[in-house]
């Protein structure tokens, strides 16, 4: 029996490309319009043009510029063809009920170089002689400007002229008033350090008036300065490693700011040479000075890759032993690594015991619940409240909080997991610090410095 023949199908029609939105209402020919440019050193600003014809087709207005011409043409007003997205109508004239000068932080227009460009106005200016100091969180310039040269700043939205008081972009912002933020520093267009700040106030569209927790690095008082959103980030995580290794990818607090660099040298003392990103500049830094590198990307942090060398337990290899086992969580053990098979290590412990009470107990270990000892972190400066700790008790380190400071030599220490605190001693008490990723991390070290 012979199948059926089957039926070839069309082909799909291409998917047809959607046409540009018609404009709500065509603007006449001969009429003075705003353009929204995109060329390099014009990008953002609004251009005054005539109308010469509209397109429909198209959806696009050929316009003419009254302010730049064509090269070697007797003046002749430069022609241009521009999407109808792109074109305005020319802004009314400001009300009589508007303030002249323009409040601070309102959103104003400055016509510079023969264009409109959005900023915020500031207090300062010289207004008895009319004029209007300005700042423009894109290049974070400040300027004066002839008060007949600032207007307030419309949006032309669905046809109609709406003011920044009208809108909701100010509400849907991520960074509220009181956020801590970091504010990048720029040199040659290229980020050259993070300086930590405090969102003050909301501004219009992507402005936020910002507070520096230090001096800017020149020795100032806490400043104030208007910046635009894409250069800020949140605060990176609050967790840095305990010891760094060459070639690490890292970030040096130097002159109240955070400073992109490379590990070069691991020093004594908890010291390292840092190699800085922009200049090549070597300084000497503290472990507590400096912070793995996160990149901001997409809405979360992505921690710079780092090549580590892979950590290797053979026998007689020091480490520390967390079992699964009910009663135990937060616990780590100490031993030895007597023998490696594959995955798996026999650990000789150096605090339990076998059922005799007297022979060190044995166990087999594996990969997943064997660490490197942490580094020695003593509690030497007293204790803190809420600070991370692992106490020395029932034959190993236990990981808690400080509860309740007795003294300068005693405290409580609260076991989440068990829902009990106890006291303890300094001598009996460490820095907590987890294994991660190859290398040891304390938690939030920015609330030590």
């Amino acid at each position: 029996m012979r199948s059926p023949r089957l039926r070839r199908q069309p082909p799909p029609a291409p998917s047809r490309a959607a046409d540009p939105p018609e404009p709500a209402e065509v603007i006449p020919t001969g009429e003075v319009v705003e353009v929204l440019l995109d060329e390099q050193g014009y990008r953002g600003a609004h251009l005054a043009a005539v109308v010469a014809r509209f397109d429909p087709d198209l959806r696009s207005y050929a316009v003419e510029y009254g302010t730049l011409a064509v090269s070697g043409a007797s003046g002749r007003p430069l022609p241009q063809v521009v999407p109808a997205s792109q074109v305005r109508p020319r802004p009314p004239p400001p009300s009589p009920a508007q303030p002249s000068p323009p409040a601070e932080h309102a959103a104003v227009d400055a016509l510079r170089d023969g264009a409109w460009w959005l900023g915020v106005a500031l207090l300062g200016g010289d207004q008895a002689d009319g004029r209007v100091k300005v700042c423009f969180p894109e290049t974070r310039e400040v300027l004066e400007f002839d008060a007949t040269d600032v207007r307030p700043h419309l949006e032309w939205v669905a046809g109609e002229w709406r003011s920044p008081e009208d809108m909701e972009s100010l509400k849907r912002t991520p960074y509220t008033k009181g956020t801590q933020v970091e504010v990048a520093k720029f040199e040659d267009d290229s980020v050259v350090a993070w300086f930590p700040a405090v969102v003050a106030k909301t501004i219009w569209k992507n402005s936020l008036l910002v507070e520096y927790t230090f001096g800017k690095g020149d020795g100032s008082q806490l400043c104030k300065e208007i910046v635009d959103m894409k250069d800020i980030r949140p605060c990176p995580p609050h967790a840095s490693a305990i010891s760094f290794c060459i070639d690490d990818d890292v970030e040096g607090l130097q002159g109240d700011g955070w400073w992109p660099g490379r590990i070069t040298e691991i020093r004594p003392k908890l010291m390292y040479t840092c190699k800085r990103a922009n200049s090549g500049k070597e300084v000497q830094l503290h472990q507590k000075a400096l912070r793995l590198r996160c990149d901001w990307t997409d809405g979360q942090w992505k921690q710079a890759a780092q090549d580590l060398p892979q950590t290797k337990f053979t026998e007689g290899s020091r480490v520390e032993v967390s079992s699964n086992d009910e009663g135990f969580c937060g616990a780590w053990f100490q031993g030895t690594i007597v023998k490696s098979v594959g995955h798996k290590f026999l650990v000789e412990y150096d605090t339990l015991k076998a059922d005799d009470e007297t022979t060190p107990l044995t166990e087999v270990i594996g990969e997943e619940n064997i660490r490197p000892p942490p580094p020695v972190i003593p509690v030497t400066n007293g204790c803190k409240l809420l600070d991370e700790v692992d106490a020395f008790t029932n034959d190993g380190w236990w990981v808690g909080m400080i509860s309740e400071v007795i003294s300068d030599q005693k405290c409580m220490v609260y076991f989440k997991a068990y829902q009990e605190q106890n006291e303890f001693g300094l001598e009996q008490l460490r820095l907590h610090c987890d294994w991660l990723g190859g290398r040891w991390m304390r938690a939030s070290p920015a609330l030590e410095m």
